[in-house]
């Protein structure tokens, strides 16, 4: 008599080969996660290094100034060597240290600190908030660990005829940068040095660069 059906033997085997192919396929998708996790974090970047940039372009007759009406301006407002993101520069615009020019006039170095300080609050995530019942609210949102920079690389003002001159524009080269942390090493940035040895390690850091070329009038 013919038996049918299947051993407890092929049953195992089976189950083991199944084991396996799952087993692929979560580690497919833990790293199809990390790399959206990654790729959302750039496209973050990339918006917040695009919103300084308009800022800069509506306020582009100081877009270079370092120091002017006692005000901080926007390349000197972000260096290298102390970038934005800490949200230190936030709750002075909190507590009204910096002036609202969304509901005041601003001249243009309020305004420049008043974008500077908004850009410091996005970088540290205040647009997204968590109600905390026992300590306020928490910062959930936005890039990991986002530093930003403004500086400046090229300023063609010396070219300027003395005044009174004509109406003659000059140019002045911004690069924006903002920098945060990975998950995975990569090849260290070579493209800034924004948030440089601020990260666990030099492979962890990411960092997005936009040029911007301002052209202003001669003085």
């Amino acid at each position: 008599m013919l038996s049918r059906g299947f051993t407890l033997i092929e049953v195992m085997v089976t189950l083991v080969i199944l084991l396996f192919g799952l087993l692929g396929i979560a580690g497919l998708m833990a790293k199809g996660q990390r790399a959206s996790f990654e790729a959302f974090q750039r496209q973050q970047a990339l918006g917040l290094a695009n919103d300084m940039a308009e800022r800069i372009m509506g306020n582009r007759n100081r877009a270079g100034c370092v120091v002017c009406d006692g005000n901080p301006y926007y390349n000197s407002g972000a260096p290298l060597a102390t970038p934005l993101g800490g949200g230190i520069s936030y709750n002075d615009y909190r507590t009204g240290a910096i002036q609202d020019c969304g509901v005041f006039a601003c001249n243009p170095g309020q305004l420049a600190a008043y974008d500077l300080a908004l850009w410091d609050g996005l970088l540290n995530g205040y647009a997204e908030q968590q109600v905390v019942p026992t300590s306020g609210n928490g910062y959930v949102g936005g890039i990991v660990n986002a530093l930003g920079c403004i500086t400046e690389t090229a300023n063609t003002a010396g070219t300027c005829p003395p005044p009174p001159s004509p109406v003659t524009p000059y140019t002045r080269s911004l690069v924006i940068s903002v920098a945060w942390q990975g998950n995975d090493d990569t090849v260290i940035p070579a493209n800034s040095t924004c948030g440089q040895n601020q990260y666990t390690a030099e492979t962890k850091r990411r960092v997005v660069t936009i040029n911007l070329l301002v052209m202003q009038p001669c003085p």
